[in-house]
């Protein structure tokens, strides 16, 4: 996040401005939806002028687009650019893991298996609210094991890609088996960092986020499986 929203999370823009990115991220507001300032200032109980910088800062930073006669809408991602978003993830994130695994702490790790705890809590539930909470949970673990790497170079370079929508609504798409599959590349990733391996690390990190990359894209190139 650049220097201007960092500042804004203080105002009460910033504060829409989170809000509303993460009910982006959570699904409420869908891909090609409209934001609408009158709907945006009743909710926060506010006037129209936070929500317009919220607004535009959500353009900037390539949450939402504005479309002539139509206003905001939430961006919308080819099938090409979500495969670069995640091939991008691939190759930096398993770099992240391999590092993570050689200077993980003991209590970031206890906190990585206390939240992979709470994401296994109902199953693999496919269910609207339980992949949601998932989804939230997910986040978290990836910065706890991004943290872990102590290598802000690339936790610089993915906070972008790991944060952009289409990634983060990748498990709304899951089957049962394959949420159960994303769960068990978790606690993989769990024995690597346990015993500070880092090539193992780096392989599980690959495979889940390929993994991750095919439920989004496979459906949309080759129909639901």
């Amino acid at each position: 996040m650049n220097t201007k929203t960092t500042t804004a999370m203080d105002t009460v823009a910033g504060r829409i401005y989170a809000a509303i990115k993460e009910q982006i991220i959570d699904g409420r507001y869908p891909p090609g939806g409209r934001i609408t300032e009158q709907q945006v200032a009743a909710e926060f109980n506010t006037s129209r002028t936070p929500v317009r910088e919220a607004m535009r800062q959500l353009v900037a930073d390539g949450f939402a687009r504005f479309k002539p006669n139509s206003g905001t809408v939430v961006r919308e991602w080819s099938p090409e650019e979500m495969r670069q978003i995640f091939e991008l993830r691939v190759f930096i994130e398993s770099e992240i893991a391999g590092y993570a695994a050689t200077r993980i702490t003991a209590e970031e790790l206890t906190a990585l298996t206390r939240i992979q705890d709470d994401i296994e809590l109902n199953g693999p539930d496919i269910g609207t609210d339980n992949t949601a909470r998932i989804g939230r949970l997910n986040r978290e673990f990836h910065r706890i094991v991004a943290e872990a790497s102590r290598n802000e170079r690339l936790v610089s370079m993915l906070a972008s890609a790991i944060e952009v929508p289409i990634v983060q609504q990748t498990f709304r798409q899951y089957t049962t088996k394959r949420l159960a599959r994303s769960f068990g590349h978790h606690r993989e990733l769990l024995d690597a960092f346990a015993t500070h391996d880092s090539a193992w690390a780096k392989s599980v990190m690959s495979s889940h986020i390929h993994s991750a990359k095919q439920t989004v894209l496979g459906d949309k190139s080759h129909g639901s499986t």
